[in-house]
């Protein structure tokens, strides 16, 4: 009885020890990203040379892109709200399962390190903040996984933790892209 006893919990044990991996090894779950914008306006999206990355004007000639409410494209916790000589005003929200998104070039931020946002609620508004904008009013746009688990995605190199974007199930990606007329359906 006690040879039986020892294998089963040595089995208990095992199991328990195994459980935990099989769970941190999970991919992440994909959320219902929106473009961050005012449900119905129209933008342009574009790779450039940084894909992933996407930069955003507003369609059709970019008038009203400079201080364009911006929103959050998805519900979660902003883990970073700061200045940056280069980027300028930068917010990153943190959405959960790994996924964080990065507003880059704002003209104003609308939240702190800490705050709860819900989908679609005001974070910013765009602007050309930062050496980095050329002056140019646009966003520049990062969806990012935080591949390494120190709580944050990596934002504006080639090696950082940047994701191919997607909006309302589509994705946007290839180097050198431009889209035209992206509607927002953050409503």
């Amino acid at each position: 009885m006690k040879k039986r006893t020892g294998i089963l919990l040595g089995m208990v044990l095992v199991a328990g020890a195994v459980a935990p991996v099989a769970a941190s090894a999970a991919e992440p779950q994909a959320t219902n990203f929106q473009l961050p914008f005012t449900c119905g306006d129209s933008w342009r999206l574009d790779t450039w040379g940084h894909n992933p990355a996407l930069d955003m004007v507003r369609e059709p000639d970019q008038h009203g892109t400079e201080g364009a409410p911006l929103l959050a494209a998805e519900a979660g916790t902003v883990n970073m709200s700061f200045w940056h000589d280069n980027a300028g005003n930068v917010v990153q929200i943190n959405h959960g399962g790994g996924y964080h998104t990065t507003y880059i070039h704002m003209e104003s931020r609308a939240v702190n390190v800490g705050d709860t946002v819900a989908q679609g609620q005001q974070i910013g508004a765009v602007g050309r903040t930062g050496a980095g904008s050329n002056d140019h009013p646009h966003l520049h746009f990062e969806l990012g996984v935080d591949a390494n688990g120190d709580g944050e995605a990596s934002w504006g190199k080639a090696d950082s933790e940047r994701v191919n974007a997607s909006f309302n199930g589509t994705e946007y990606a290839g180097s050198s892209q431009t889209w035209r007329d992206v509607v927002s359906n953050n409503c």
